[in-house]
């Protein structure tokens, strides 16, 4: 666990965001300054208050301090949210849990509208604003979300006559093997050269199908495990501007990471009546 510590100035607003290998937490002053950081490797939700209480509690200011906890599943899975106010009551100052799509749609847009695509062991898109989100596509399929790092890897596993093992994985352990599928095309292999173009042109084709029909600019924030491949994104875009030619598309970078886009969603909700 790692922290910067900066005692002289009080904490006013403090962001979790747990992630699939790391939770970071960080608090920030009233001028949304950062003045104290932690990291520790994700463990089971459950567990996470026991973390967070004496952590938050030790900041000056931490336990009043308005504070919000992105996690995936947050909506998905209708216990995470009840269970973290009620292990957090009279403890610390938790005004909001969001999902991790939530937070990484607000450290892109701040609030705004935009369109956000989520490619990792999942295929999805997210268009709007939080609060009032659109989702298009994400239904995990028993094949996987088409053109997502679980589908590539089970295309893979399939080029390999493994593909009867894929049902004995977990969806993270069967969307690893996209990264060797992606190294082989990367090699010029030809079928999973052809694997990857066709899983590009299907995140594309949900992108344009989140965009809708109304002619005007997309404005588009990427985030996941799969498009963070460079090889792979750089070819995803080209195809995202093929599928929605004749509209003027803009990719956004997040400008903040998601513990401090959790963070301001705290202040949000704080002078919320």
């Amino acid at each position: 666990m790692k922290k910067q510590a900066k005692p002289a100035q009080k904490t006013a607003a403090i962001g979790v965001d747990r992630g699939g290998t790391w939770t970071r937490v960080a608090a920030f002053d009233a001028g949304l300054r950062q003045v104290m950081t932690a990291r520790f490797r994700t463990t089971p939700l459950r567990s996470l208050p026991k973390k967070l209480i004496p952590l938050v509690s030790g900041w000056p200011g931490g336990a009043s301090a308005p504070l919000a906890i992105a996690t995936r599943g947050a909506f998905s899975r209708a216990w995470k949210r009840p269970f973290l106010f009620k292990a957090l009551a009279a403890k610390l100052n938790l005004v909001e849990v969001i999902s991790d799509a939530e937070a990484a749609h607000f450290a892109a847009f701040r609030g705004k509208e935009g369109i956000l695509l989520i490619a990792g062991t999942g295929a999805v898109v997210f268009s709007g604003r939080p609060g009032n989100f659109k989702k298009t596509g994400g239904f995990n399929p028993p094949s996987g979300d088409p053109g997502s790092g679980r589908w590539l890897g089970r295309q893979y596993l399939k080029l390999r006559g493994r593909l009867a093992e894929a049902g004995k994985m977990g969806h993270g352990r069967s969307a690893a093997y996209a990264r060797k599928l992606l190294l082989l095309a990367l090699d010029g292999h030809g079928p999973s050269t052809e694997l990857a173009a066709r899983a590009q042109e299907e995140l594309a084709g949900l992108l344009k199908e989140a965009a809708g029909k109304s002619g005007g600019a997309v404005k588009v924030a990427l985030a996941g495990g799969l498009i963070s491949n460079f090889h792979f994104r750089q070819g995803f875009i080209k195809a995202a501007r093929r599928a929605l030619r004749g509209r003027r598309v803009c990719f956004v970078e997040a400008a903040i990471p998601a513990e401090e886009a959790a963070a301001r969603i705290a202040l949000l909700r704080r002078k919320t009546p």
